[in-house]
């Protein structure tokens, strides 16, 4: 009966001082590549259209026009938003369930559309 509890007290005693020892261990040293600088790629500048059809502009018109554009889509974002906003606040909230079904529907529609739209043509069996 003593050597059971001596055998268990060296185990517990012996786990114990593995658990400190492993906590006192330093992290294994991570052995780092060496850092190349990256070569940074100027940006490519996509433009729409009739602007990509021009071939002879430069990198700072393609840059200005790009920033045009870019600037005049926000603008419009911010017109249709408060267009929209505005014509909620008019509707009724009858109004705005029958917008919200409506919509649903619309949208439901046209992933059903978008879906036979993708299927392949089956041939008819022989």
């Amino acid at each position: 009966m003593k050597f059971n509890r001596s055998l268990i007290a060296l185990l517990c005693s012996g786990m114990l001082a593995a658990a400190v020892y492993a906590e006192d261990a330093p992290p294994p040293e991570k052995k780092e590549a060496p850092k190349t600088e990256k070569k940074e790629k100027p940006k490519a500048i996509r433009l729409t259209q009739p602007w990509s059809l021009l071939t002879t502009l430069t990198l700072e018109q393609k840059e200005k026009i790009s920033k045009i554009h870019t600037d005049s889509a926000e603008e419009q974002k911010k017109i249709k938003d408060k267009e929209e906003s505005d014509c909620m606040a008019v509707l009724t909230p009858e109004q705005k369930d029958e917008l919200e079904k409506a919509l649903e529907k619309q949208k439901a529609e046209m992933k059903e559309k978008n879906a036979k739209k993708d299927k392949p043509a089956t041939k008819p069996a022989e």
